[in-house]
């Protein structure tokens, strides 16, 4: 009698101490809420109120499955949803927060409507049923067999999903994007991918800071263009090798580009690719379908030229070779040779190296004219000697 005493005098103490704990889990069962489209046809699409604040008082720290089972026969129609619902006391006519997530099957099986005071489901398969079941503490903000079942979509949601999972913070009015894996294995993430590093300002980010000699990677896109910088680094504080890349997709400048940042304290352009084609190498504005500002080494250059400008027409017998006085004239008023580029022209405006080429082997056949005719002059004087 004495030992029965004392338990009870502890159980009557720990139910005024903790009067949560006795009540603190509440399991409901898989329960059928309802089909996924109506019977008759066109068998619209029914549309389920799955979860609201019941009372502002109500604490709410809930996990909900919703299930679609929908036609058997398809592999694809079928998908597991779980959703976190959490709200404190004192928390007015909404919730804190809420998340949802694929956990099985196809991500694409439901469309879930967030407000910040409810959360409405639609089947996106036919042919089957909607299922439901929770865990919750104390109270539970499920609708509690008042499904509202009606084939009219909700208005005025917060925010609206069919694939990618959601993270809500109705505190602070935000909703985040969560990666989804689809039906067949490909992996999303609506927001970026992050891989060494804590930081979020590009949508992928490999980086090695705080680690030695390591390299980093990210992508971003500039918060105010449309530019789209892919970063690479090598923090080698020895190695020559020690510098950044910058390879920048470029609307603003309609170009893609490259450009290197070693010990420099400024950025140097490397490359650039215009969108009407013209590439510049060590120069951002390329005049030219190739501009390079700096020397080019190359052990063959060809220049295509068409047949007809290729001076072998100093050969016909038609062409009117200038006479040596000519040209002599023409040299004492202009200190270069006839249809040949002015020194000032060039400094200027360059000189293209095909029609370069072009002018002077016609200089050289016109000499070559000039000089067999000398020939044969000096020939008829030598026999005239004789």
């Amino acid at each position: 009698m004495k030992h029965f005493k004392l338990v009870s005098f502890w159980l009557i103490i720990c139910c005024f101490i903790c009067p949560a704990v006795s009540s603190a889990q509440t399991e409901v069962p898989w329960k059928f809420i309802g089909a996924t489209q109506t019977t008759g046809s066109p068998y619209d699409w029914y549309y389920y109120k799955i979860a609201q604040v019941n009372s502002n008082t109500d604490r709410y720290g809930s996990m909900i499955e919703v299930s679609i089972q929908a036609d058997a026969n398809s592999f694809e129609m079928q998908g597991t949803f779980l959703i976190r619902i959490d709200k404190f006391d004192n928390t007015v006519g909404r919730f804190d927060g809420m998340e949802i997530r694929c956990t099985s099957g196809n991500p694409v099986a439901a469309t879930f409507y967030v407000f910040n005071d409810a959360l409405w489901v639609r089947p996106n398969y036919k042919w089957g049923g909607v299922y439901l079941k929770a865990t919750h503490i104390i109270h539970s903000p499920l609708t509690e067999g008042t499904y509202g079942q009606t084939t009219t979509e909700p208005t005025g949601f917060l925010a609206k999903t069919a694939d990618y999972g959601l993270k809500c913070d109705f505190d602070n009015n935000r909703v985040f994007k969560l990666p989804f894996t689809d039906i067949g294995g490909f992996t999303y993430t609506p927001n970026g991918v992050s891989i060494g590093s804590s930081l979020r300002q590009s949508l992928v980010n490999i980086n090695g800071i705080g680690r030695v000699n390591d390299d980093y990677v990210y992508i971003t896109r500039d918060s105010i263009s449309a530019n789209t910088d892919f970063y690479s680094n090598y923090l080698s504080s020895s190695d020559v090798q020690k510098g950044t890349f910058s390879y920048g997709v470029r609307p603003t400048s309609k170009a893609w580009q490259i450009y290197e940042k070693g010990f420099n304290a400024n950025w140097t352009n490397l490359l650039h690719i215009g969108a009407n084609g013209n590439v510049g190498i060590g120069t951002n504005t390329p005049q030219a379908k190739l501009a390079v500002k700096g020397t080019v080494l190359a052990q063959r250059v060809k220049v295509s030229v068409a047949a007809a400008e290729w001076p072998d027409y100093v050969f016909n017998k038609n062409y009117v070779l200038p006479s040596l006085q000519e040209v002599e004239n023409y040299i004492s008023q202009h200190q270069h040779l006839p249809d040949m580029p002015a020194a000032a022209e060039v400094a200027k405006d360059g000189h293209d190296l095909g029609e370069m080429n072009r002018k002077l082997l016609q200089k050289v056949e016109e000499l070559t004219l000039y000089i067999i005719d000398l020939q044969k002059r000096i020939a008829t004087l030598e026999q005239r000697s004789n």
